[in-house]
């Protein structure tokens, strides 16, 4: 693979990339956005990118008014800029659109996946149509930060579900996964607590909502394996706490260390 000389160039991103010599249909979205926005021209370069730590030069071809290509000339050579252990956040609903700045800012920290919670204290109630266009929504979100932050891999929001349905996804996908419990009335504190799961294995980070878990919802984590810790002497809002958990995990455990 030859050394990144595409650094600045526009990143796009086509999941489907996987090869050089490779020639590629823009979507209509991506077609106006490399056109009207960009305003590339025939020819020009980009980079394109995977979500799955692939990134490639390429160069753009307008075959008609309704018809955008790319042509995959070689493979990049990147940075790595993932962590070193996957971190996910399962996150209560909170109100608002404090679930844009959630993913925002922990895609920009390296998380790889969110797992919205429709917890019992939650003042926003998401299901059905309305769920799924607020997912889309989210993934949107989360792959304008990863382009932007030169994320490696693209991390997955999952859809809405509820805590104990999340809870058990974890637990199968991931059965050696330690999921850390946030709520105040734990007895161990982040800062002491020893990670027992082997590196590399995932941390699954328990965000409440703006009241707070209720103690059934505890007792439901807990017993599906869940590790209760506290965090911090100070109250932070919902939106504040993944943000700084993902910051400190990375610091305590050296995370960013490759």
């Amino acid at each position: 693979m030859k050394q990144d000389k595409g650094k600045r160039l526009p990143r796009f991103l086509l999941e489907h990339c996987n090869s050089v010599g490779q020639v590629l249909d823009l979507s209509d979205d991506l077609m106006h956005y490399a056109s009207r926005v960009l305003r590339l021209r025939e020819g020009e370069s980009l980079r394109v990118w995977n979500g799955r730590g692939c990134e490639y030069q390429a160069t753009v071809q307008y075959v008609s008014k309704k018809l955008a290509q790319v042509h995959i000339l070689e493979q990049l050579t990147v940075l790595d800029t993932e962590l070193n252990r996957p971190l996910h956040v399962l996150q209560a609903l909170p109100e608002g659109d404090k679930m844009d700045w959630i993913l925002e800012k922990c895609t920009e920290l390296g998380v790889v996946g969110f797992h919205p919670v429709q917890a019992r204290r939650s003042v926003v109630k998401l299901e059905g149509e309305r769920a799924s266009k607020r997912q889309t929504h989210w993934e949107r979100v989360v792959l304008s930060a990863s382009l932007q932050s030169e994320r490696g891999r693209l991390p997955k929001v999952e859809p809405v579900k509820t805590l104990q349905d999340a809870l058990e996804h974890v637990s199968k996908t991931w059965p050696n996964a330690q999921v850390l419990w946030f709520t105040p009335q734990a007895g161990e504190s982040l800062r002491n607590w020893t990670p027992c799961a082997k590196p590399g294995e995932p941390l699954i980070i328990c965000v409440g909502p703006e009241g707070g878990w209720s103690p059934e919802e505890t007792d439901t984590a807990t017993q599906l394996g869940a590790l209760p810790l506290s965090f911090s002497r100070r109250v932070l809002r919902t939106e504040t706490f993944a943000v700084a958990c993902t910051a400190q995990l990375t610091a305590l455990l050296n995370l960013e260390a490759n």
